[in-house]
């Protein structure tokens, strides 16, 4: 499947990013002798290690996202088809659903933190490293040495050739860009770990059984959650739906595997791990690697467990005996005596004790200690070898551990140029891939038609068959209503007695509580006629003094109003006088004045000297008169 980063974005290159997203195989449709191609490459580091027994020890957390060491800034890309969002998370899915509630294939130690691996048939890798608040889980593609998909309990975050692709809330939603805040830090972070993790894993050891059986919860816990999450968001199940047959294919050896797993775990723990742990399964093919070749270890899964659920059955019967069978072999190689050599010198030692109490002869009893010391020579010359071969093995593994180093070291310097010819290979493959996707398409939607169509014919039946039901249920619902009709009826007549005897008594109470009511209404009528002409006596003699109290009031007022106009008079007389002798006095100065301009004018004229004698002529106005002409003279 390819998956596109939009070419808008600087420095995104969309080919690269579909090499290294088609390097999935869950997301590529995969013929069945591909799949056997791949289950035959052996790897060459222990894919798997059996169960150690002991005590569970303390889970020591990693560090948060917040608290993890600072990475070199990540660049967020966008999907140029927003369908494909969530390949990543459903990849991951498709890799955790195969391996279900099965152990993990082995532990290694990171930052004071011991992280677990599931490696899958594919050289696929999902590690799982605690936390404070769950789990955090890095999925691998195979032969990658850093993750496509990281997942917290709050986000899921998706890779494409070291640039974040996609960020995914805890409720399954794709976060928009612009919501990324933090997390796009964080995402830089995890991915940095994710590389440092896969660094160290190579240094593997064995997971103890106990420290499993009490995490196991937990894990299987978070897989639901994010089970329900995927089932809520339509788009993730619109994507998956489109790839669920090509995913349940590739995925179906591993199931098989770690099916077989969970029931050798399962079974051993019903014994407590008192035994020794059962071998892990693996696929046929991994028997030839050099360190699966010890049967104890390694041993691929009894036939069934992918078919019906007799087959089945069958097969979890023959792994349970598997594990049942190892009661019979030593625990470990620590220097125990076996279970069974223990019983041998109990038996011994009590047919010694029997043939002495029976007075057999000396020479039984001698045989028998023969026998006893032959048992122990042979029991020290076998724990001898024992040890030699575990010497000379632990040699060969450390030589092994040595080679595999450095072929690994090999391996990554060629693996940039396997990824670039694969995906000249795989750009090649897609024209076809792409059509044989539209043809299965079709073929799922005629599926889905007659599904459909057989589903509307049954849902056809199952209504008539609930429309008979439900007459039935009406007429036995008839039935039970008559009855509860009749016993109403009863119940009625009975309610009716009992009213009518309650009417009759009150009735009584009413008679006796209306003549104490007519009392009282006489007493208060009583009452208020009495009180009635206090009341009227008091009214007379407050309206008495009120008309003697208005008439003294009037004849008050009559009184100070005549006395008022008198005042008013004698005012208005004295007025008229002063303004007769205003007027008086301005006549006399009128007078006066005039009488002084007369005098003015006559001093002016006597003032005046004569004139000389003139021409006669025409006579001139005289002036001094106002300008009347005068007589010459």
């Amino acid at each position: 499947m390819t998956r596109k980063i939009c070419p808008r974005l600087r420095h995104a290159s969309a080919i690269v990013a579909i090499a290294a997203s088609l390097a999935l195989a869950g997301c590529n449709p995969k013929s069945a002798t591909d799949e056997s191609n791949i289950a035959s490459q052996l790897p060459e580091l222990p894919a798997t290690l059996p169960l150690a027994p002991g005590e569970a020890t303390v889970v020591r957390p990693a560090a948060a996202a917040a608290a993890l060491p600072a990475a070199r800034p990540i660049r967020a890309v966008q999907l140029a088809d927003p369908g494909q969002s969530y390949a990543y998370a459903d990849d991951a899915w498709g890799f955790a659903d195969a391996i279900g509630d099965a152990p993990p294939d082995y532990g290694f130690d990171y930052d004071d933190v011991e992280p677990w691996a599931w490696q899958g048939y594919d050289d696929s890798i999902a590690f799982a490293e605690p936390i404070d608040d769950g789990y955090r889980y890095y999925y691998y593609r195979p032969g990658a040495s850093s993750p496509y998909f990281v997942r917290d309990p709050d986000y899921g975050y998706g890779y494409d050739n070291g640039q974040l692709a996609v960020v995914y809330a805890a409720s399954g939603a794709v976060l928009p860009y612009a919501a990324y805040g933090p997390r796009q830090d964080y995402a830089a972070r995890y991915y940095a770990r994710g590389r440092d993790l896969y660094r160290s894993s190579h240094q593997r050891r064995p997971v103890i059984a106990a420290n499993w059986a009490a995490r196991q919860n937990a894990i299987s816990a978070t897989r639901a959650r994010w089970a329900a999450a995927r089932s809520r968001e339509a788009d993730w199940q619109r994507y998956h739906v489109s790839v669920v047959q090509r995913q349940q294919r590739h995925w179906s050896q591993e199931q098989v595997r770690r099916r077989a797993d969970t029931v050798r775990y399962d079974a051993w723990r019903d014994q407590q791990f008192r035994t020794p742990p059962p071998p892990r399964a693996i696929p046929a093919a991994w028997t030839q690697a050099s360190w699966a070749r010890d049967t104890n270890r390694y041993a691929p899964a009894a036939r069934g467990f992918a078919g019906d659920r007799g087959e089945r059955q069958r097969a979890i019967a023959v792994e349970r005996r598997r594990v049942a069978t190892l009661a019979t072999r030593p625990v470990d190689n620590r220097g125990e005596v076996p279970r069974g050599m223990v019983e041998r010198q109990r038996a011994l030692a009590e047919q010694q004790n029997q043939l002495r109490l029976r007075g057999r002869d000396n020479s039984d009893s001698q045989r028998i200690q023969a026998e006893q010391g032959a048992e122990m020579a042979r029991r020290q010359g076998e724990r001898a070898r024992q040890i030699a071969a575990g010497e000379i093995a632990q040699r060969d593994r450390q030589a092994r551990a040595v080679a595999m180093q450095q072929r690994r070291t090999a391996l990554d310097r060629d693996r940039s140029a396997q990824a670039t010819q694969q995906a000249r290979r795989v750009q090649a493959q897609n024209d076809q891939q792409a059509r044989a996707v539209q043809a299965r398409q079709r073929q799922q939607a005629q599926s889905q038609a007659r599904a459909a169509q057989l589903q509307q014919r049954r849902q056809g039946q199952v209504a008539a068959q609930r429309i008979q039901i439900e007459q039935r249920r009406q007429g036995q619902a008839r039935a039970v209503e008559a009855q509860q009709r009749r016993q109403a009826l009863v119940q009625t007549r009975a309610a009716q007695t009992r009213q009518r005897q309650e009417g009759e008594a009150r009735a009584a109470l009413a008679q006796q509580r209306q003549a104490q009511v007519q009392q009282r209404a006489a007493q208060a009528q009583q009452r208020q006629a009495a009180q009635g002409q206090a009341r009227a006596a008091q009214a007379q003699q407050r309206q008495a003094a009120q008309g003697q109290a208005r008439a003294a009031q009037a004849q008050q007022r009559q009184a100070a109003q005549a006395q008022q106009r008198q005042q008013a008079q004698a005012q208005a007389q004295q007025r008229q006088q002063a303004q007769g002798q205003l007027r008086a006095a301005q006549a006399q100065r009128q007078q006066a004045q005039v009488q002084a301009r007369a005098a003015q004018m006559q001093a002016r004229a006597a003032a005046q000297p004569m004139p000389a004698a003139r021409p006669a002529g025409p006579p001139r106005p005289d002036r001094s008169n106002g300008g009347r002409d005068r007589a010459p003279r």
